[in-house]
């Protein structure tokens, strides 16, 4: 994804002009934001960020739910091979933490798994497998229809 490209987040429970406000005057908090508006009839937010548009998801994220609203995301967990060590896991984690789209992800070494929140359309499961291959490690995933 490149700077200043469009990201757009779906919502949950904008349902009138005045949520659609809400949600715009909080989106206006969130640093890192360049510009940001509310689509209603598309149920969702449009916003850029010149650096950092994973961190500007994830806060964009938190933000909206904080007012109340929602975001629709799927939560996954997927074995992870090629760990040997606490600290891989911690690697693996950064890696798919700095995916944009992905809210939240937590790997586990003991039993080497992630359990990855993400938003669908923003980041999906080959990106993400791609991205931990990068690291050097494999995320085990079903990559048919029902994985995305």
């Amino acid at each position: 994804m490149a700077a200043d490209d469009p990201i757009y987040i779906p919502l949950e429970d904008v349902e009138s002009e005045h949520c659609a406000l809400i949600v715009d005057k909080g989106l206006e908090k969130v640093k890192g934001i360049q510009s940001h508006r509310v689509e209603l009839n598309n149920r969702r937010a449009v916003i850029t960020a010149a650096k950092y548009p994973e961190e500007v998801v994830q806060a964009s994220v938190k933000q909206i739910r904080d007012l109340g609203y929602d975001v629709p995301t799927v939560e996954k967990t997927f074995p992870v091979t090629n760990m040997s060590c606490a600290s891989c896991a911690g690697n693996v984690e950064a890696t798919l933490n700095n995916q944009v789209g992905v809210v939240n992800a937590v790997v586990n070494y003991a039993n080497n798994s992630a359990k990855i929140e993400f938003i669908p359309g923003l980041a999906d499961v080959k990106k993400l497998r791609e991205a931990v291959q990068g690291a050097g490690y494999d995320l085990i995933a079903d990559e048919s229809a029902e994985a995305k």
